[in-house]
């Protein structure tokens, strides 16, 4: 059965430890019995929306950097923005507290700018076959908590400690794991 991470963070364990997922900072965007789909949203990647996107600048600022989402089609991309108030008649997503939905990079900006008031863009996402997410959530490679606002939408100087951030803010002994080195070898 999954588990309803839709709209929500999963975040990497220190049992994780592959390279593209230490720390790593997930923002499902879907998750059901078919697969998983999600963006890294805590690894900036070296280019800026200027160079790559130069369309969508005015919405991201004109030296946003485009984060790596993830492994899995890395010359694709993916915008995630966030509607302006209650608005719902734009973009492909669910209300939610980030209020974040999925929008087509080959519209028109000045449709978007009218909807959303702010756009971060992903090259690359994550990606988990039928059952895969879910058996790795049960074997705990993964947490499962809520996302806030800051998450997706804080500036690019916070990526660095977003994985810190959203552990400590847990209840339990899921907070401890902020605190965890990122080699455990060196604890």
């Amino acid at each position: 059965m999954s588990q309803a991470t839709s709209g929500r963070l999963v975040v990497a364990t220190p049992a994780l430890r592959d390279g593209v997922f230490d720390q790593a900072v997930v923002y499902m965007l879907h998750h059901d019995p078919v697969g998983a789909l999600g963006v890294i949203i805590n690894q900036p990647g070296e280019l800026t929306t200027t160079a790559l996107l130069p369309r969508w600048a005015e919405l991201t600022g004109d030296d946003a950097v485009i984060r790596t989402g993830g492994p899995v089609s890395p010359d694709g991309f993916i915008g995630m923005a966030r509607r302006i108030g209650a608005d719902t008649t734009y973009g492909v997503g669910t209300p939610s507290v980030t209020r974040a939905c999925s929008i087509d990079l080959d519209g028109d900006p000045a449709i978007a700018a009218a909807h959303v008031d702010a756009l971060v863009i992903f090259r690359g996402y994550a990606g988990w076959g039928p059952g895969q997410l879910d058996a790795e959530l049960s074997e705990g490679a993964w947490f499962a908590v809520d996302a806030e606002p800051d998450d997706l939408w804080g500036d690019e100087a916070s990526l660095d400690s977003l994985f810190e951030q959203v552990l400590r803010r847990q209840p339990g002994t899921v907070r401890w794991f902020a605190n965890a080195p990122e080699d455990p070898s060196h604890n």
